[in-house]
């Protein structure tokens, strides 16, 4: 806990300090997240580069809304991690990662330009340090010809078997986008840091995570692993169509928009049959739900798919809705902003970009902390925009040495969006 705070102090994680190394996606999104909830994050950005994300399409004022986003919460520290090639960085790190209390890594092989595990543990015994990996880190084991390896989001969902379930069962495999095994790897980082954290306040020791991408995609197949390799078969894909239970997916409905349906349980199926005018005793729960009884099945997708397409699919929601049917239309993006439910919770936020000034829509943070209130957003910053506030308010530099390691490379302050 980090009293030298150079943000302000709100969630339920103000004075947890953390130092992002990584560009997009994984590394960046685990910090993002722990700084929605209050912490501080100090993200490590390369002198005249920065991170990639600062790249992309731009929208009017020439801003990268991908950016603004992703580095939101977060404040920009130029800064060079190669002590080799310039080794006055060393003193900084060494005196930053004192002041931190988790340490989120996806640059690979980061160790071998001086910031190693051993040093930062021996500085700050109680610091967590998470590693963001395709494969994972030698220390757990693995094949040479893996660990270390790059590694982008279709390839560990191809290597962890999500891809193998995505797709029609005729058709080509799909990738579960946007970017999943990037997203599911960036929220167990989070979670394993906070576990971390939780552990080292608790015996006084931090520890090294390794978390590999394609373990964090294949974790969150839950049950299908236990499924699969215990005689049930491998999973077969039936695309928007779940293949335990029906109707259980997406539908298309008469006005060419879709819904989601998901009738499971017994009583909702009762209610359910009656909606499409039958009676549960001559389609029995199992035998069509569970997908027991193929000609029941046929039968009753016949009354279904008529009932579709005599119905839109804000007819469809509505008499699902009443009934307590689980159901919602297919919404986009305009959909879900203009919708009245999403408008109440207050699920959007807004907040300026420091370049132009022009306010941004973005999505707030879940869950709702109600006793510390997650509500303080900034955009992403200018490259190295609190280069000077890390050295000086945190490190305790005077001027002379900021001045200093500027003229030598070790730092820098573009204030540039790039």
């Amino acid at each position: 806990m980090q009293e030298n705070l150079i943000t302000e102090r709100f969630g339920p994680l103000q004075g947890v300090r953390v130092l992002l190394t990584g560009v997009a996606f994984a590394g960046p999104f685990a910090a993002r997240w722990l700084g929605d909830w209050g912490a501080e994050i100090i993200k490590v950005e390369i002198p005249e580069a920065g991170d990639t994300s600062r790249i992309g399409k731009r929208v009017e004022g020439g801003v990268v809304p991908k950016w603004i986003s992703l580095g939101r919460n977060m404040n920009s520290f130029e800064f060079s991690m190669n002590f080799t090639k310039n080794p006055e960085s060393k003193e900084v790190f060494m005196d930053l990662i004192k002041q931190c209390d988790i340490w989120i890594n996806s640059v690979p092989n980061i160790g071998k330009h001086g910031a190693t595990d051993e040093l930062c543990l021996e500085l700050n015994p109680k610091l967590v340090i998470v590693h963001i990996t395709g494969y994972g880190l030698p220390q757990n084991g693995g094949e040479e010809r893996l660990l270390g390896r790059p590694c982008v989001d279709p390839v560990a969902q191809a290597f962890s078997g999500l891809a193998a379930m995505q797709g029609m069962p005729d058709g080509p495999y799909l990738t579960a986008n946007p970017i999943g095994a990037d997203i599911v790897s960036a929220h167990q980082a989070a979670a394993a840091a906070l576990a971390g954290y939780i552990s080292a306040e608790r015996t006084g020791k931090g520890q090294v995570i390794d978390l590999a991408m394609y373990e964090s995609a294949a974790y969150f197949q839950s049950y299908h692993w236990c499924s699969q390799l215990n005689g049930e078969g491998l999973y077969k894909r039936t695309g928007p169509l779940n293949p335990t239970w029906y109707p259980f997916g997406y539908y298309e409905c008469g006005d060419g928009r879709s819904v989601a349906v998901g009738v499971w349980g017994l009583n909702v199926w009762k209610k359910f049959t009656n909606l499409m005018g039958v009676t549960e005793e001559d389609f029995p729960y199992m035998a069509v739900c569970g997908q027991d009884d193929k000609e029941k099945v046929q039968t009753m997708d016949l009354i279904w798919k008529k009932y579709l397409a005599d119905h839109t699919a804000k007819e469809v929601e509505s008499e699902f809705l009443e009934l307590g049917i689980p159901v919602s239309m297919i919404n986009n993006a305009n959909d879900a902003f203009e919708h009245p439910h999403w408008q109440a919770r207050h699920d959007f936020i807004t907040y300026q970009d420091v370049t132009t000034g022009r306010d941004f829509y973005d999505i707030a943070t879940a869950p709702k902390f109600m006793g510390t209130p997650c509500d303080t957003y900034k955009g992403g910053p200018l490259l190295g925009q609190e280069t000077d506030q890390v050295l000086k308010d945190i490190l305790g530099y005077d001027d002379a040495k900021v001045a200093a390691l500027k003229q030598a490379g070790a730092v820098a302050a573009s204030l540039t969006t790039k």
